[in-house]
């Protein structure tokens, strides 16, 4: 944090963080500084820097019935330190998820970029069809089987 003093901090699985680092984040987002005492030297350095985190919930799934903290699985005294706090959740739906694995398959899958204009197979559309393109016959399909081509 003290590298990104005046900037911006990403960090990712926050929620896997070792006891001693999230103690060592909360004094830096707390106090905006670090105290540090190295060779008989000691200072103060600044860590005045957003901090944009990600984080998963327990056990992988996000549970309705639990608070975010709870979900997260962070001390609440980190979680107030932060000014937004935003839930990203993955809703299953089964033939969403089958068009956007086709789309995605079908991008990685094609043998030329000539097929695909804009380098992407032209984005993905909504149920209108035809959009999602599909594995071309090749690879694997968004059932897990594989075709032989």
């Amino acid at each position: 944090m003290v590298l990104a003093d005046g900037g911006i901090v990403a960090i990712d699985e926050f929620d896997k963080m070792r006891p001693a680092d999230r103690v060592a984040i909360h004094e830096a987002m707390e106090q905006q500084t670090i105290s540090i005492a190295k060779a008989g030297i000691t200072t103060v350095l600044n860590t005045r820097s957003s901090v944009l985190a990600a984080a998963n919930p327990v056990f992988g799934r996000y549970d309705d019935l639990k608070s975010a903290a709870e979900n997260i699985n962070l001390m609440t005294t980190i979680l107030s330190r932060f000014d937004l706090i935003f839930l990203v959740r993955d809703i299953r739906e089964d033939e969403r998820d089958r068009d956007i694995c086709r789309h995605v398959m079908g991008i990685h899958t094609s043998s030329s970029i000539e097929s695909h204009p804009n380098g992407g197979g032209g984005g993905l559309r909504g149920s209108g069809g035809g959009a999602y393109g599909d594995n071309g016959g090749t690879g694997g399909d968004c059932n897990g089987s594989t075709n032989a081509g």
